[in-house]
């Protein structure tokens, strides 16, 4: 008992350390998931920024070729020269292409939408005055394009979209602003988080080691009180097992004396029997004047119907007897394993019961079988005890029909027998694997003695019989048998 506590108290001991371990565990998770939201929050934050400065770029780059395309439109309407010109021709029509794509770019975090509609109502005009002008200086209308340049409409859309790009990169930087500043916070986060995280990494190591070096010893420990712990079970039940078979030693020579000593005064009794039986047409040769007389014949027939019960009793008292007797005998005879085809042996089984099937106007159909390693004796009694206890119960409809079938399920051999017969009530599927216990109507012969004896071969050879049936329906028998390797090789051959 000691070595259970001791194994006892070191298990209890590991749920503690292992609680330990998986609180650790979680803390550094959540510190883990933590760097890694603030790393991911930092990253977005770069790229809205690199974002921002690009569009800020754009908007610098529209601003450019707005003002080179003033520059040339200016300098050919005050020359008249047609080399300053060039730029104009070039990037005049980038200008509205140049707004749309601003308009189409713009960040989800500028709030500049109204603007930039307006920005490009502004260079939609400015790039019409533009285009009036010049039209109009190469038109010979050059004094008409100077007096328009003079008025200086074309300054005030310049200036007005000058005004509105610059509101929109101070915009862009001061949100850029924001989130470098929001971003730096989230840096000294991410250094406390890291150092706090390296602290606890080094912290949970240490406790690991520890607890591992503890774990070590506690092994060494539950070992030795393992194994001492193993040495009284194995004590205790060489024991009980030594208890267990002189018990069942006991029960068996018991059930043989028993049956052995019932048969001696049975068979005084059969004998007398016979005797009186042998001494009855004397007796009644003299009595025959008394019947005469008495003009009846009661007492001959009072005295055949009492010879009538005292050998129907001895009948099935012998009967009760024999069953006794095998079930004793079988559960001291030796076993012999070998490798059995089910199917033939089941085929051998059937062809013996052919003319009850023949009687019952009946049909067995015999399924695929897997062989196995077992007592061949032991599995030619149960199936012939099941078979035949299958036909006993058939309807006599000339409908009646046994199935047996077989298959492997994980390494044990399981076995069916089921018929369409008379069925058992569910509360005596366990009462009739007892001896001397029948279900249902008693028009049928029989001791009760089958069931319980295929039951006690079953469990003999390792195995368990189960029973499913309803009232009315049939009954199906399975029975389950642990496999084995060497059989495994026999069904692959």
């Amino acid at each position: 008992m000691k070595g259970v506590r001791d194994i006892v108290s070191l298990f209890s001991e590991s749920r503690r350390e292992a609680a330990l371990l998986g609180a650790a565990a979680i803390v550094l998770i959540i510190l883990a998931a933590f760097s890694f939201w603030l790393s991911h929050r930092l990253e977005n934050d770069a790229q809205k920024a690199a974002e921002l400065n690009r569009y800020s770029a754009k908007l610098g780059r529209a601003a450019r070729i707005m003002r080179t395309v003033e520059s040339s439109q200016r300098g050919f309407l005050l020359t008249g020269t047609e080399q300053y010109l060039r730029p104009y021709n070039e990037l005049h029509s980038q200008l509205l292409p140049q707004t749309r794509r601003l308009i189409e770019s713009a960040p989800e975090s500028l709030e500049g939408g109204d603007r930039l509609e307006v920005l490009l109502d502004l260079m939609t005009r400015k790039a019409d005055e533009m285009a009036a002008t010049v039209s109009d200086a190469t038109s010979d209308r050059r004094d008409a394009a100077l007096a328009r340049l003079k008025d200086n409409y074309g300054i005030k859309l310049s200036e007005q979209i000058e005004e509105h790009i610059t509101a929109l990169q101070d915009e862009a930087a001061e949100k850029r602003e924001e989130i470098e500043t929001t971003a730096a916070e989230l840096r000294e986060k991410k250094i406390i988080v890291d150092v706090v995280g390296g602290v606890a990494i080094l912290a949970f190591s240490f406790l690991s080691i520890w607890f591992l070096m503890r774990s070590n010893a506690a092994l060494v420990k539950a070992h030795g009180a393992l194994e001492r712990t193993n040495n009284d079970l194995e004590d205790i039940v060489m024991h009980r097992t030594a208890a267990l078979q002189r018990a069942n030693d006991e029960i068996q020579r018991f059930a043989y004396i028993v049956s052995h000593d019932l048969r001696s005064p049975l068979v005084n009794i059969m004998g007398f029997t016979s005797e009186l039986e042998t001494l009855r047409k004397e007796l009644f040769e003299r009595l025959e004047k008394a019947n005469a007389l008495a003009d009846t014949d009661v007492l001959g027939k009072d005295f055949d119907e009492a010879f009538g019960f005292i050998k129907s009793s001895i009948a099935r008292m012998d009967r009760l007897i024999n069953a006794i007797l095998k079930i004793s005998r079988q559960g001291s005879r030796p076993l012999h394993s070998e490798l059995i085809d089910a199917k033939a042996l089941v085929e051998t089984v059937v062809s013996n019961v052919a003319h009850q099937v023949r009687e019952k106007d009946a049909q067995i159909t015999i399924g695929d079988l897997p062989p196995i390693l077992s007592d061949r004796m032991s599995m030619e009694q149960i199936f012939s005890n099941l078979i035949e206890n299958a036909i006993k119960f058939l309807k006599n409809d000339g409908h009646g029909e046994i199935k047996i079938e077989g298959y492997l399920r994980g390494v044990d051999v399981v076995y069916s027998v089921s018929d369409n017969g008379r069925g058992i009530d569910p509360r005596d599927h366990q009462r009739i694997f007892e001896l001397f216990r029948r279900a249902g109507p008693q028009d049928v012969p029989g001791e009760g003695m089958g069931l319980a004896f295929v039951s006690a071969l079953v469990r003999r050879l390792g195995g368990s019989i189960a029973v499913e049936s309803v009232l009315g329906s049939g009954s199906t028998f399975k029975l389950t048998f642990p496999g084995t390797i060497a059989q495994n090789r026999g069904m692959a051959a």
